[in-house]
């Protein structure tokens, strides 16, 4: 596990929101979510997992029900000691950032492949 306590010189952003940064560091191979003023450092495949995880919370259930259960949803990342408790604006905002940094992440790959040099 990697702990982060601010960001490095050393990151390169590969997606913002108003909510968050996800940036990638070449140094230690991490992606790092910048979510409510905390940094969490995630390899590729923890990464992937997580995006997974907040992809399959039923946002529907939790807009309808009346039940204070569905009022939050809570996260750990993946071998990481962090524990998200979400509303249900705040994994729609998570969502949001998870999920343009893997379309960046995909597009950067295919432009590798195609032979593009990336600055």
């Amino acid at each position: 596990m990697y702990t982060v306590s601010s960001r490095s010189t050393d990151w390169i952003e590969i997606f913002r929101t108003d909510k968050g940064v996800v940036y990638q560091c070449d140094a230690t191979q991490r992606l790092i979510l910048a979510f409510w003023d905390t940094y969490t450092a995630l390899s590729a495949r923890d990464f992937a997992q997580f995006r997974r995880m907040v992809e399959t919370i039923d946002v529907r259930q939790m807009a309808l029900s009346t039940d204070l259960a569905h009022d939050v949803e809570i996260l750990t990342p993946p071998r990481s000691e962090r524990c998200y408790v979400l509303t249900l604006c705040e994994v729609i905002h998570l969502r949001e950032l998870l999920s343009g940094a893997q379309t960046m992440l995909e597009l950067n790959s295919l432009l590798r492949e195609c032979g593009c040099r990336l600055p």
